[in-house]
């Protein structure tokens, strides 16, 4: 199962997930129109049929642990998201709904459904974090801590990720725009 299957990382998570022939793939997304994307890139571009494309949003607590009741999955790949620093800076409660609330939730429901591995993508932004995003995973990734610490059957990482070169959140296009139009190039 992935969670912001949709996205520039979930996306490509999905294709690494392919390679290895899954008996199901498990696509969760809040974005129509990216899992629409995904899903097809799956079924016409790799040939990869055994996915369930789910749109969803995480905050749907009752869905989202039916999917996990009838699917049973085995893994899960958590990258849903808020991820923008600027936006988040002007909306940090939505960080805490989407990244925090949403997260506990969703490793509280791997625990109950005995998920053998549960991936936490996180940011570099949470080491010693400086904006409201970067504490949001941070506390995302305690929360993710203090489960695992409890004796059980889910075993639970997180990689951290920084910009991201081609994804959603780069910086690069930014400062391409800025640069072609002759300056200046903002640095947060």
């Amino acid at each position: 199962l992935v969670t912001g299957a949709g996205g520039s990382i979930g996306a490509e998570l999905c294709r690494q997930v392919v390679q290895f022939k899954p008996a199901k793939l498990i696509l969760l997304d809040a974005s129509e129109e990216n899992l629409y994307r995904i899903q097809m890139e799956l079924h016409h571009e790799l040939n990869f049929l055994n996915y369930l494309p789910i749109l969803t949003q995480l905050q749907n607590y009752s869905l989202v642990e039916k999917i996990f009741q009838q699917h049973k999955p085995s893994l899960v790949l958590h990258a849903a998201a808020y991820k923008h620093v600027p936006l988040i800076e002007t909306n940090p409660w939505e960080a805490i709904t989407n990244n925090v609330l949403t997260s506990k939730n969703l490793i509280e429901i791997a625990i109950r459904y005995d998920v053998s591995r549960f991936v936490l993508v996180s940011t570099d932004k949470a080491v010693r974090p400086t904006n409201v995003m970067g504490a949001s995973k941070r506390l995302t990734e305690l929360i993710m801590i203090a489960h695992s610490q409890a004796k059980m059957s889910t075993s639970f990482m997180a990689v951290r990720f920084g910009n991201v070169l081609g994804s959603s959140g780069s910086v690069i296009p930014l400062f391409k725009n800025q640069i072609a139009r002759g300056g200046p190039v903002t640095v947060t």
